[in-house]
């Protein structure tokens, strides 16, 4: 045993000796090495980085440069910290430097070898790629799943009000993650993964996700020292196992219930997956599905809810641009309720915001490790040989001084006017990378932030719970592959009531005024037009015809409103005379009083006044359109139903064929007024004696009459007919829908009777609802059975609120008489 111990520590002092000769070599060529830290021991520089890598290297980068070699155990590593590096990493040799190098609990369970992050940048690469581009992240596709993200949105702003009706603390990181979360399971899968009321399973996917990018982004001994791995002394690798197997049996969950469902219609991406997978010969199986899918996941849902999670912060800390923002948003979005895409590039200053915070706090502090599996790379005067890992510090870029005028400092103030972008074009601000390996979803990530910011800041003010001052709110990271606070955000939603209420009075009033300015507009349009006409017409020597003068605006109409127009007409023609002008709003209506007057009207220029002025109730039903009393009687519909009534109920041959039917009727009449009378009741004449579905029927028509005869403000003001001031064409509406399902209901009836029957059918013994479905059953017809419905209720509403009048009218003066 000893002897074993002897010669395994003899090995490792061979492997430390052959270590520092071989990795102390001069560079070939004339370039020379990355300038860092001395190589005291193998682990010194390796704690100078443990607790946060991204601060220890910006810190070192201002000593040796922004090119600094750096060597962790038996990994050696070139830090790049400045844009002008930057950009040649990642766009100068971008084909070279493609390679990633992939940490240890990233191999476990085979991840570098089958995930679009990990993969070398060759056939397979290019394959997934292709695939997440066209099915999850091309605007196309964006812009289809843009009703998913609103949805999921709103979903967020309902828990908000609730905590806000409870004066709960609202904990950011928490809520945003829920709703990215949802938002790409949606897209992927078509349903949620995770709700705000039920804390166990968000707790358990949360846990999962950013204990994964814990574990991968956290300095690892296997990764300093290869041929330790096996040791896994850390136990990062069996941990990174377990935590994927549970998303993959979770993904494997989804697969499994869409291969068994019968209606697949290709709506998500896990659909559109499937499919590939179906073709012959597929790249694709279930395995390379689920790394796929734990790549989306894992970069798309920790990073958009952890930069929500750091601007909220940010502008908690500055007051004034909490409010700026606000004032932004809500003069964009006015009374709409709901924040969408579209909304997005009218809001400046949120973009700044945003990019603001992508720069002091990148989701990611540094970009996915690189190397050169092929070539050495030279940088500037550096040598950077093969297989050297190249580390981007993000966080170091965005608070280079050399760039960045008050670096610390937040604020969104320096984009505004700027072109700076995210896109991968400046390299000033790459928090999403460059280059071939950008990020692929980023355009849905910036999506998210955008939509989630801008609906918590729309919709709510926010204030720290406990009397919390801004100022001194911890602002420090718990360091993994994202940054996230450690402490997470938990702030207290006020609801914006005095600026939204502020908002809404100034909109109610511009309408109003527009309303009132518009009405006078169009009124003084009208009275020059009819001036102008009158005095161009032929009859312009002619005196118009006499009236009461009326007030600005409403002309005559407070003569008429309140009683009975019929009187009021009436006793204003014994001062003006049988033929009278009236203005009533913008309506110019001439009374006629006497027999000769009608005359006039009625025979001499019959052909001329035919027109139809039909109210604004009538239009409610859309009954102007076909019905005989009210269609033009110069058309050729107006002449088929005149045609209609003249032959099949009006006739002579019709009134001989259905007297029988008069008399039947009358008979009963009377035997319900002796009924009434030998049990001394009184006798309603206006009403039926028929069942109380007769007694509904006639309170409708009546309805109906009276309403039609009422005035209404939609018929003297026309430009506010869509307002129904008086309810008027809401009331008519389903007067009319009541009377149409009671027709309807009789013409089936009778349709189904009629099918019944084998004999032929004598025309004159039919009623007038057989005559108008044989109308209907000819060919070419022009009727269908809307026409019948509007054409019985105009009989209805003529005949029998008509005749009944009379007889109640008549039977009322032969009392008096008596």
């Amino acid at each position: 045993m000893d002897i074993v111990a002897i010669v395994l520590s003899l090995l490792f002092i061979f492997f430390l000796f052959f270590f520092f000769y071989t990795t102390g070599k001069s560079c070939p060529g004339g370039a020379k090495n990355p300038p860092g830290p001395s190589k005291l021991s193998l682990l010194r520089n390796i704690l100078q980085t443990v607790e946060k890598p991204h601060r220890s290297l910006a810190d070192l980068s201002r000593i040796y440069g922004s090119v600094m070699s750096f060597r962790l155990g038996c990994l050696t590593t070139v830090v790049i910290s400045s844009p002008e590096t930057a950009k040649e990493v990642l766009k100068t040799h971008d084909h070279v430097l493609s390679y990633r190098v992939s940490s240890d609990p990233v191999r476990a369970a085979g991840h570098h070898e089958l995930s679009l992050l990990w993969i070398p940048p060759l056939a397979r690469w290019r394959f997934l790629r292709k695939i997440t581009r066209n099915q999850l992240f091309s605007t196309q596709r964006l812009e289809a799943t843009s009703a998913i993200r609103t949805r999921k949105v709103q979903e967020l702003m309902n828990f908000v009000n609730k905590c806000c009706e409870r004066r709960e603390a609202v904990n950011i990181s928490r809520a945003s993650f829920i709703t990215s979360l949802n938002i790409i399971s949606n897209a992927l899968f078509s349903t949620n993964l995770a709700n705000f009321d039920d804390s166990k399973t968000f707790h358990d996917f949360q846990n999962v996700v950013i204990r994964m990018m814990e574990i991968s982004g956290k300095p690892n001994l296997a990764d300093f020292f290869p041929f330790l791995g096996f040791l896994d002394l850390q136990g990062a690798r069996k941990e990174a196992r377990l935590l994927m197997h549970k998303l993959f049996r979770v993904f494997q969950g989804f697969i499994d219930t869409k291969r068994s469902s019968t209606s697949r219609n290709n709506n998500d991406m896990l659909d559109s997956l499937l499919d590939i997978a179906h073709k012959k010969e597929s790249e694709l199986d279930d395995n390379n599905i689920k790394h796929l899918l734990l790549d989306l996941f894992l970069a798309g849902v920790d990073t958009s809810s952890s930069a929500v999670e750091w601007a909220m912060a940010e502008l908690l800390r500055n007051p004034k641009m909490i409010v700026k923002v606000q004032e932004e948003i809500r003069q964009v979005i006015g009374l709409k309720g709901t924040v969408q895409d579209l909304d997005i590039v009218k809001l400046p200053y949120l973009q700044a915001v945003v990019k603001e915070s992508l720069r002091l706090h990148p989701p990611a502090p540094f970009l996915v490790p690189r190397k050169s599996e092929s070539d050495d790379v030279q940088i500037f005067e550096f040598l950077i040989p093969k297989n050297t890992q190249v580390l981007v510090n993000v966080w170091a870029i965005g608070r280079d001084p050399n760039v960045w005028k008050n670096p610390t400092q937040f604020e969104p103030e320096r984009f505004l006017g700027r072109g700076i972008d995210v896109k991968g074009n400046d390299f000033e601000l790459i928090p999403f990378g460059a280059g071939r390996r950008i990020c692929p979803g980023m355009p849905l990530a910036f999506r998210i932030m955008h939509l989630v910011l801008a609906s918590l800041l729309y919709g709510f003010d926010w204030e720290y719970q406990n009397g919390v001052v801004p100022e001194n709110v911890d602002m420090n990271e718990a360091f993994g592959a994202t940054l996230h606070k450690a402490e997470p955000l938990c702030i207290v939603p006020i609801k914006k009531r005095n600026t939204l209420d502020e908002m809404t009075m100034k909109h109610t009033i511009a309408l109003a005024l527009l309303l009132i300015l518009s009405f006078l507009f169009t009124y003084l349009i009208l009275v020059a037009v009819k001036s102008r006409r009158r005095r161009s017409s032929s009859l312009a020597l002619l005196p118009g015809p006499p009236g009461p003068s009326g007030w600005p605006i409403i002309g005559n109409l407070l003569q008429i409103i309140g009683k009975a127009p019929h009187r009021s007409f009436a006793d204003l023609s014994r001062v003006y005379g049988p033929v009278m002008s009236l203005r009533l709003g913008s309506l110019t209506t001439v009374v006629i009083s006497s027999p000769d007057a009608a005359r006039e009207v009625l025979k001499t220029l019959d052909h001329v006044l035919s027109g139809r002025t039909f109210s604004e109730t009538v239009r409610a039903f859309g009954h102007h359109e076909v019905s005989i009393a009210w269609l033009p009687s110069t058309s050729s519909r107006w002449r088929l139903w005149r045609k209609v009534l003249a032959t099949k109920l009006f006739s002579r041959e019709r009134h001989k064929a259905t007297k029988s039917v008069r008399s039947k009727k009358a008979k009963e009449l009377i035997t319900f007024i002796i009924e009434r009378a030998e049990r001394g009741f009184s006798v309603d004449i206006a009403r039926s004696y028929d069942a109380k579905a007769s007694t509904e029927l006639q309170d409708s028509l009546s309805r109906m009459m009276k309403i039609m005869g009422k005035p209404n403000l939609a018929n003297y003001f026309p430009s506010l007919e869509f307002l129904d001031l008086q309810g008027i064409r809401k009331e008519m509406k389903v007067c009319s829908e009541r009377f149409f399902q009671v027709f309807q209901g009789l013409i089936d009836a009778r349709i189904a009777e009629r099918s019944s029957q084998t004999g032929p059918r004598d025309a004159l013994r039919g009623d007038l609802l057989d005559s108008l479905i044989d109308l209907i059953q000819e060919e070419r017809s022009e009727v269908d059975m809307n026409d019948i419905n509007h054409f019985l209720c105009v009989r209805d509403l003529s005949l029998k609120i008509s005749i009944s009048n009379k007889i109640v009218w008549r039977y009322k003066y032969f009392l008096i008489l008596v």
